[in-house]
């Protein structure tokens, strides 16, 4: 690190997080930081990095080296249930989607088109109409 400084950028590069996370770091003083100025404006440069935010290997799967079945089995397993977890959320998104179309359509069904009634309205003053907005014709 030279004497200038890390940028936002750098810093999130040595700890593995997003530029994002660094600004929530800097602004919840998990980090010190200080503006200095840029050739577009201030921006900040971090001198020290906490010890505690810096990656720890033995957290980081990506870097365990599996030496046993026993081992891989636990990966797997962690893996597995992780799958489980984000395919239940899938789940739940995909029904909400239904849920939400359905009621979409309901908005735009044509209604009778026989010739004693009156003329179709546009779905938006058909909820007008439903929300009591509007004198019902």
């Amino acid at each position: 690190m030279t004497k200038e400084g890390m940028t936002i950028a750098q810093a999130a590069d040595l700890l593995g997080v997003s530029t994002r996370t660094i600004r929530r770091y800097i602004k919840s003083g998990k980090i010190q930081a200080e503006l200095v100025p840029g050739s577009f404006g201030e921006e900040y440069r971090i001198y020290e990095i906490p010890s505690d935010l810096k990656k720890e290997d033995e957290e980081d799967l990506s870097l365990q080296t599996i030496q046993t079945p026993v081992q891989f089995m636990d990966v797997v397993r962690e893996l597995h249930e992780k799958n489980l977890a984000l395919a239940a959320q899938l789940g739940a998104a995909t029904e909400k989607i239904k849920q939400m179309e359905s009621q979409l359509k309901m908005l735009n069904a044509p209604g009778d088109n026989t010739p004693d009634k009156a003329p179709k309205k546009g779905w938006f003053e058909r909820l007008w109409q439903k929300l009591g907005w509007t004198e019902k014709a």
